[in-house]
């Protein structure tokens, strides 16, 4: 008995019980969907979120004061360009602000940072409409996308061309300032969330705030292999004053729980896989009870157990292949969806938050889970198979 006469048996038992097989089926295509979904979504935002936080490049270090009475100047700037594989050292001055837009005020943060270096720092960056501010223009502010225009507004809290007022938290200076631009949507980063932020020069930020030291020194090394011997010389200089954050421990760590996510998503998902192969297994007990008859005419005319083991088998094989094919179909389709829903689902509680990603299928991935899903039916399916190949055909003959 050859391998297309297994499979034409096989596919003959199935059409016998064409409703309890289309259940089945639709066991494994729930399991098989839900699995390649959810992991498509996980490694889609993970993926998204290191992408977004490289933005600022893998070779980029920031370092801020420990304390309040540890203090950032010129001379840390000069003493960290001496050490070895550093290019550049880019300060910047930070501070939450109260920005009074179109009939109400909000929170930001406003960033201080010479102009010449923004396009280093933040790299890729578009100035949507108007200009990038001035070194000397204290007064000139460049704003996010979301600071141009909340998702959660139906008009722009501010425009270019126009002035607004800003005012520190503790309300002890107001300047009002005149927004030359927008920067196009960026997306986060690593370190500045560049969306989301008010863009002055240095000068006019430590005058506003009445800072005479800055709160972060960003340091470009010449190679992200260098950074961690950077990283060391800085700790061997500094000691614990400065708390040191670089780009690749942030995406080790995001790479850390989505993985940690992807593994547990996937595990509950493979439970659905789980139950449709006791479904498969039931199937394949009650198909032995009710052909028990056909079973010893089988092994009367010569049938051996494996050939009889292998005709049962065949009947789980398909019903996997079947359903673990169009479980990849429909997961796939769901995985495309699954973006958009959770998009609007943040623009409509109003979040402000704009949240897309695209979900990452790997081949591989469709590949292994197509696989998991035939070895679940045929594991479900061996038992019964067994059973069946081991039955007495004397005993089967007089079965009613």
């Amino acid at each position: 008995m050859n391998a297309t006469d297994v499979i034409i048996w096989g596919l003959k038992g199935i059409r016998e019980r064409k409703l309890r097989a289309a259940l089945t089926i639709l066991g494994i295509v729930i399991g098989t969907a839900a699995v390649i979904s959810l992991i498509s979504q996980t490694e889609g935002i993970q993926k998204s979120i290191i992408d977004q936080m490289n933005k600022l490049g893998p070779n980029t270090i920031s370092v801020r004061p420990a304390s309040a009475v540890i203090t950032l100047t010129d001379k840390d700037v000069n003493k960290i360009l001496q050490i070895s594989n550093v290019d550049l050292v880019i300060p910047a001055i930070t501070g939450t602000i109260r920005l009074y837009g179109s009939q109400s005020s909000r929170t930001f943060q406003l960033v201080g940072i010479d102009p010449g270096l923004f396009g280093i720092l933040i790299s890729g960056y578009e100035i949507r409409e108007g200009r990038m501010y001035q070194a000397l223009g204290y007064a000139e502010v460049v704003v996010g996308s979301n600071v141009n225009h909340p998702q959660d507004l139906t008009m722009e809290f501010v425009s270019v061309g126009q002035t607004a007022t800003i005012e520190t938290i503790a309300r002890t200076n107001r300047k009002v300032v005149n927004v030359v631009g927008v920067i196009a949507p960026y997306g986060m980063t690593s370190l500045i969330s560049v969306d989301d932020s008010i863009f002055m020069s240095l000068q006019g930020a430590a005058n506003f705030l009445g800072r005479t030291s800055y709160s972060v020194l960003f340091i470009k090394v010449n190679a992200p292999e260098n950074v961690e011997s950077v990283v060391n010389n800085i700790r061997a200089i500094y000691g614990n004053t400065l708390n040191i954050m670089t780009v690749k421990q942030i995406t080790d760590i995001v790479t850390s729980i989505t993985g940690q996510l992807t593994v547990l998503l996937g595990s509950i998902a493979a439970i659905s896989l789980f139950v449709a192969g006791l479904g498969i297994m039931n199937i394949m007990f009650v198909s032995v009870i009710e052909r028990t008859k056909e079973i010893g005419v089988l092994k009367a005319l010569g049938f051996k157990n494996r050939e009889v083991l292998a005709i049962f088998l065949s009947e789980a094989g398909i019903i996997g292949l079947i359903g673990g094919f169009i479980g990849i179909l429909v997961g796939s389709g769901i995985s495309l969806v699954l973006p958009i829903v959770v998009s609007m689902g943040f623009r409509g509680f109003q979040t402000g938050i704009s949240f897309y990603y695209q979900p990452l299928i790997r081949p591989e991935m469709a590949f292994l889970i197509f696989i998991f899903a035939i070895g679940v039916s045929l594991l479900a399916g061996l038992y019964p198979a067994r059973r069946a190949s081991k039955m007495d055909p004397v005993v089967a003959l007089r079965h009613e």
